[in-house]
């Protein structure tokens, strides 16, 4: 647990981090903060950061009374999932007695979307006791009014294609599919699967330019989706791959979408020509 006795008004946080930078963000926050907090990381995740100076506990799927214990150990309330993680082959775990009840709850589903598996995970924790918090209730990272953060704008047909991803999204969401589609000229070129968003901006690399020509990234929450963990998220990594890849602009949604240093992607975004638009 970080040790800063300039404790504040804020209590204690368990964080479960995941891949990618928003958990050492929120660690650097906590600090600043002198707010008191505990870090989880899951065995066999390949993180990019070295959280070693925090002395994280590391637990498997399945360990979820070692993970309930140390909360109780240390009298902790909120929590917190924060970053990318890798779905397990759920056919495979090893659970302790509550993990069996968590992993029956998340089967109990019909498709094990990512959201259909965090609800159940947040839903479980809350019975016990816990209050899962968003990240946006923890980090400023949203934006929350309609509109254009670049100085490129995107163009009437690029904003027909928008609407068409956003109709698309929409639909998806039944079935519980990714939170990002890729459109151009009035068609859907690419649709965000398991493999994230990334990839399949990488994907759409290799079309041809004229199926690219004015494609907009559009990235959204998928309709009814809980606001507690998985938050579409995009940053400077977003928008380099999409200018890599022949993409002229992303959209994202109001209050729903994280944006990571949003000056710095706003600022890179300027230099490559990349639009980037709040929906």
């Amino acid at each position: 647990m970080n040790q800063n006795n300039n404790s504040n008004e804020s209590q204690p946080l368990a964080i479960f981090a995941g891949r990618g930078i928003l958990p050492q963000m929120l660690i650097e926050d906590c600090q600043k903060k002198n707010r008191k907090f505990l870090v989880f990381l899951l065995e066999g995740e390949n993180y990019e950061i070295d959280y070693s100076a925090f002395s994280p506990m590391k637990l498997g799927y399945g360990e979820v009374e070692k993970f309930l214990a140390e909360i109780r150990k240390h009298e902790i309330k909120n929590l917190v999932f924060i970053g990318g993680v890798t779905k397990p082959n759920f056919s495979s775990l090893k659970m302790d007695k509550k993990g069996a009840v968590l992993l029956a709850k998340i089967l109990a589903n019909k498709i094990l979307g990512d959201d259909a598996v965090l609800r159940a995970v947040v839903k479980f924790f809350e019975k016990e006791g816990l209050k899962i918090l968003r990240i946006d209730q923890l980090l400023d990272c949203v934006v929350s009014t309609k509109s254009t953060l670049t100085k490129l704008s995107p163009s009437k047909e690029i904003l027909e294609d928008i609407d068409l991803g956003v109709a698309a999204m929409k639909s998806f969401s039944h079935f519980d599919v990714g939170q990002s589609v890729v459109v151009a000229q009035k068609q859907i070129i690419a649709v965000e699967a398991l493999e994230g968003t990334d990839e399949m901006i990488f994907r759409c690399k290799n079309l041809p330019t004229d199926y690219k020509k004015n494609a907009v990234l559009v990235k959204m929450k998928k309709r009814g989706q809980s606001a507690k963990a998985d938050l579409p998220t995009i940053g400077v990594e977003t928008v380099k791959n999409c200018a890599a890849a022949g993409i002229k602009g992303i959209a994202i949604q109001a209050n729903s979408t994280l944006v990571l240093q949003k000056d710095e992607v706003v600022k890179v975004a300027d230099e490559l020509g990349v639009f980037l638009v709040v929906i």
